[in-house]
């Protein structure tokens, strides 16, 4: 296990991007995070890092799956786009509260020439032991990882009544308690895989605001959830991976990694 404080902090100033970073989060990022009566929600979606990051269009071979669940019944809904548009999700049907966004993409690949890249991106990612799980397997330098992303978004529309709630995702990040409102006090915040709490597992959180980008480090406790105090007029990505062994089969490109990334994210109003 990868040992640290609970809680590691850094502060620094948006300057430009790493094309070249080894890890990469993806997320929904709308344009307003809070609409109003009539108005058309739209939102993005983003490769990247640090609320930085390349655009994904709308397509169904990408999006496996994309679903709002809307208002204080939590409708399902499917979300419909058409191949190519940006932004990638546009919704007219929202129902007042709090709405979830959700998307899975399909199964993707990445492909390592050496070691270095997947220790650094491993050792970020809370699993320091997979470099020698690989080369005690025996695993070659030169070797593929699948992995598939599902990321969530909490919007509201006319008011911030209701809660998120678990979609059922593979890998999840829940809001237990609505960030919205009683912004004095901690919220907790619940990792699940296969719907069991994933216990003492690493969570980061990403907040922004003007300029100033602050990343913190947690590890879930044994309920697995995390205690934390949003901050008005922050928007967060909160995100966090699983890493299991891949299928090696010959259609998954003989993966022998694959990886799940989970995210979401919201913005906490002035009010």
């Amino acid at each position: 296990m990868l040992k640290y404080p609970v809680k590691l902090i850094f502060f620094y100033f948006i300057i430009s991007i790493n094309q070249n970073s080894i890890a990469h989060e993806f997320w929904i990022e709308p344009e307003e995070f809070h609409i109003k009566n009539n108005e058309v929600f739209k939102a993005n979606l983003f490769v990247g890092e640090n609320f930085q990051g390349s655009l994904i269009s709308f397509s169904n071979k990408y999006l496996k799956k994309a679903f709002y669940y809307s208002g204080i019944n939590k409708i399902k809904k499917r979300i419909n786009g058409r191949l190519g548009d940006i932004p990638a999700i546009n919704i007219r049907e929202l129902e007042n509260g709090i709405n979830i966004i959700q998307i899975e993409t399909g199964m993707n690949y990445v492909n390592y020439k050496n070691l270095l890249k997947f220790e650094l991106f491993t050792r970020k990612k809370g699993y320091p032991e997979a470099i020698l799980q690989h080369k005690e397997n025996n695993y070659p330098v030169n070797f593929n990882e699948s992995y598939i992303r599902y990321a969530k978004s909490l919007v509201t529309k006319n008011g911030f009544e209701g809660s998120d709630i678990d979609t059922d995702l593979e890998i999840e990040i829940i809001v237990l308690d609505n960030p919205f409102v009683n912004t004095d006090k901690n919220k907790r915040i619940l990792i699940e895989y296969q719907n069991n709490p994933l216990i003492f597992h690493q969570v980061s959180i990403t907040s922004i605001i003007k300029d100033q980008l602050k990343i913190e480090f947690f590890r879930t406790n044994q309920k697995g959830i995390i205690n934390y105090k949003f901050k008005k007029n922050h928007k967060y990505l909160i995100d966090s991976i699983v890493l299991i062994k891949g299928s090696n089969k010959k259609k998954d490109q003989y993966a022998k990694w694959h990886s799940l990334w989970a995210s979401s994210t919201f913005f906490i109003p002035k009010q």
